[in-house]
């Protein structure tokens, strides 16, 4: 079982100073590690490679999965001037990795500063994968080409998939307990080579940024007056009147 991981550096605090592996991702992560052990524990070989997109210094957060267990990592080096969408950032993943034999990708559901939550699928368009999305459970048996997911729904309701190998999962947070690194497996990652390519050519983006504002302020409110029974009954009458009743 041979899986990719996508993780991302993202700003841990407003001004910028703090950067940290995005939270999402580190339940991608885990999930992978989860899984690499099950097939190991069946006697099966399997790896788990990480992949990150970013400046000079997102290293940190492929150092950081060493620490987790991760196998090997590759650091896709972009200029910090360019904060492309899902789709380039999708695109230039799916160049790095072509070619390479991917039994499972896995992503988180969305990043903490975007929160866009398309990357992953854009991925797996660009990559041929069977996609899902919001994945809360997984189950694979070693040595079966399929995995069972369950997906989060509105209302609490799950969803339920068997998907053939290869394929593409984003998980969402919760979906189990992301580990700390490790003493050992850190001095052990400090000895490892971190793949470095350079972004040279990036994909046109088909995204343009319009504006942004501050979402305007709707909330109003209104103080009923009178005895515990007149509220009560201008309560009612209130929601009558608004068709909640």
């Amino acid at each position: 079982m041979k899986i990719l991981v996508c993780i991302k550096q993202v700003n841990e605090t407003p001004d910028g100073h703090t950067q940290a592996m995005n939270r999402f991702d580190e339940y991608a992560l885990e999930e992978a590690l989860c899984i690499k052990e099950r097939f190991k524990e069946a006697g099966l070989d399997g790896g788990v490679d990480v992949i990150t997109l970013g400046p000079e210094g997102a290293e940190t957060v492929v150092k950081r999965a060493f620490g987790m267990g991760a196998d090997n990592g590759c650091h896709l080096v972009s200029d910090p001037k360019q904060n492309g969408s899902s789709a380039v950032t999708a695109g230039l993943i799916a160049g790095a990795v072509k070619g390479c034999a991917y039994d499972l990708v896995v992503t988180g559901i969305m990043s903490q500063d975007r929160m866009e939550g398309q990357t992953g699928p854009i991925l797996a368009e660009l990559m041929g994968l069977a996609c899902a999305t919001g994945v809360v459970a997984t189950s694979l048996v070693p040595g079966a080409a399929v995995i069972e997911v369950e997906r989060e729904m509105e209302k609490g309701e799950r969803d339920c998939l068997a998907m053939t190998l290869p394929a593409l999962i984003t998980v969402q947070a919760g979906i189990n307990s992301p580990r700390y690194p490790s003493l050992s497996k850190v001095l052990k990652a400090a000895k490892k080579t971190i793949k470095t390519l350079a972004v040279e050519a990036v994909p046109a983006d088909t995204q343009t940024l319009v504006r942004l504002e501050a979402p305007l302020k709707s909330r109003s409110g209104r103080v009923l007056g009178g005895t515990v029974d007149d509220k009560a009954v201008a309560l009612f009458d209130l929601l009558r009147e608004r068709g909640i009743l």
